[in-house]
Formats: structure tokens, C-alpha cells, sequence
């Protein structure tokens, strides 16, 4: 006959058995519920990441419909797709020409300074890009070299064109704020022209203040750019020769949603002359 000590310990021993299991058992189940919510929110990352590709695999056809017909901000493409349901979820398109924009590398460096004036970015922050960007060592007034770099415990500068706009940020004086004015207004995709038909009104002014009718005149019909010196009086001799009735490079925005996930990336398309459009780039972002 079991004594009453003997029978307490083994209640106790059999309560502390039983409480262990339970934790084991709870933690199982946590575990299982993480495993599954991990395993549907890598699920749900591969789903968006084939409609982000569906989406930019769009923006490709529509480019290529329109074959080598001149860029105009009534054209097909321009028009946003909206939230097109397709799949497990949704994904959303839209297509800029990036001759709209002023490249960084191409452009000189009074029509980026007439550009900085119209966004309200200090001017003389041109000279520290064009030191980034040139091979020399040879300080600008208001530039910055490798011995300014090196002073303040930084690399730079790369002594070759951007490869990002954002990479504006490494360069001395562009801070976020900066950088985050003129992204809308430059590229880097090697557009040598500007298109006066796309171009936002900030673009045309910095090229020529005398483009300015152009910005009403476009509303109604498009605007060839091989007429512009006969519609422009005044206009410099050197801005007809940086129009161009259409660009070689496009950026598709894509954005894709599963469930809660929200992707988004910027796809650079190259179709020069109406070629077949080709994926050069692919930047994912934070979608808006």
C-alpha cells in the first residue's frame, strides 16, 4: 500500500508531466501555425513576383503595337491600366518615355543648371556632379574630388556617368530632399534628346525658356519637332538639335498585389526605332 507521501510526489510527478507535454504541445502548434503563415507568405511573394512579370511582360506589347509612331502623351501606352485583377491578385501598370527627362550623363551642364533653378535645387550642386561624373581630378568652383571625399571618410567620386539616379545621393550636396526634386525631371537611360511632347514643363524651360507655347500647343495636336524652329521664334540654335519625336528607352511601373503583399518594380524597356522591346533593367521599389 502506497504511503500518502508516496502518493503526493506522484501526483506532483504526474502534474509536471502533464504540464510539460502541454507546453510541448502549444509550442508545436505555435511553430505549425508559423511554419504555415511563413510558408503562405513566401507563396504569396512568388505569386507577386510573376504578376510584376506579367505586368512589365504587358508594358512590352503595348510598346511594341505602337511600332515606331511618334511619342505624344495621348499615345495608347500612356494610359494607366489601372488594377487589373489577374491570378491570386492584382497587378497595375504604367509606362513612361524616359525622353521626357534631361540625362544626368549627356546633358550639360547650363541646361541641368537652368533645371535645378526651375525645381528649386541650388544651381552650383551641378558642378560637384560633373566632378562625380568626369575622369579628371580637376576641382569645378563648387565641385568636389577625391581629396574632398577622402577627407570626410567617403568613396568617391566614381569618375563615370550614373548608373542610377539614385545614386545622386553619393555625390556631395544632393541630399534625399534633393535627390527626391529631381528624380521626376532626369534620367540616366542614355536618352541624348528630350521629347517636346512628353517633356514636363520644367524640361522644356530648362532646354529653352522660349518652349514655353509649346506646353498649350501640345494639348491640342503633336507638335513635330522638325517644325518647332518655325513655331518657336527665338528659339537657340542649339535646342532644335536636342528634340527628338520619340525616345529608345521606357520605364514600366508595375505594381502587384496578393492578399495584404504589396511588390512593385521599376523595369527600364529599350526599343530604339520601334524595335522589339527588351528588359535592360529591373529595380524593385516600395510600392506608393
Amino acid at each position: 500500500m502506497c504511503r500518502p507521501a508516496e502518493r503526493g510526489v506522484a501526483l506532483l510527478a504526474a502534474t509536471v508531466a502533464l504540464a510539460a507535454l502541454s507546453l510541448t504541445a502549444v509550442g508545436l502548434a505555435r511553430s505549425s501555425l508559423l511554419d504555415q503563415r511563413l510558408t503562405q507568405n513566401a507563396l504569396a511573394a512568388l505569386q507577386a513576383d510573376a504578376l510584376l512579370r506579367s505586368g512589365v511582360a504587358a508594358a512590352a506589347v503595348a510598346l511594341a503595337e505602337v511600332g515606331d509612331a511618334p511619342d505624344t502623351l495621348r499615345a495608347p501606352w500612356t494610359q494607366r491600366s489601372g488594377r487589373q485583377p489577374l491570378g491570386a491578385g492584382w497587378v497595375e501598370v504604367r509606362l513612361e518615355d524616359e525622353a521626357r527627362r534631361l540625362d544626368l550623363n549627356l546633358m550639360p551642364p547650363d541646361v541641368l543648371r537652368a533645371l535645378c533653378r526651375q525645381v528649386g535645387v541650388d544651381p552650383t550642386l551641378v558642378d560637384a556632379l560633373a566632378d562625380w561624373i568626369d575622369a579628371d581630378d580637376t576641382t569645378r568652383p563648387h565641385g568636389a574630388e577625391r581629396p574632398f571625399y577622402r577627407g570626410l571618410g567617403l568613396v568617391g567620386p566614381a569618375n563615370a556617368p550614373l548608373r542610377t539616379v539614385g545614386e545622386l545621393a553619393l555625390v556631395h550636396g544632393f541630399d534625399a530632399e534633393t535627390v527626391a526634386r529631381l528624380r521626376p525631371f532626369v534620367t540616366v537611360a542614355g536618352e541624348p534628346s528630350v521629347n517636346p511632347n512628353t517633356a514636363p514643363r520644367e524640361v522644356l524651360l530648362a532646354l529653352d525658356p522660349a518652349l514655353a507655347p509649346l506646353v498649350a500647343l501640345r494639348d491640342s495636336r503633336y507638335v513635330d519637332p522638325g517644325e518647332i524652329e518655325t513655331l518657336v521664334p527665338g528659339l537657340a540654335p542649339t535646342t532644335a538639335g536636342r528634340l527628338t519625336a520619340r525616345g529608345s528607352t521606357y520605364t514600366a511601373h508595375v505594381i502587384a498585389g496578393v492578399g495584404d503583399l504589396r511588390q512593385a518594380v521599376d523595369a527600364l524597356l529599350r526599343a530604339p526605332g520601334g524595335a522589339e522591346p527588351e528588359v535592360v533593367a529591373w529595380r524593385p521599389v516600395t510600392p506608393p
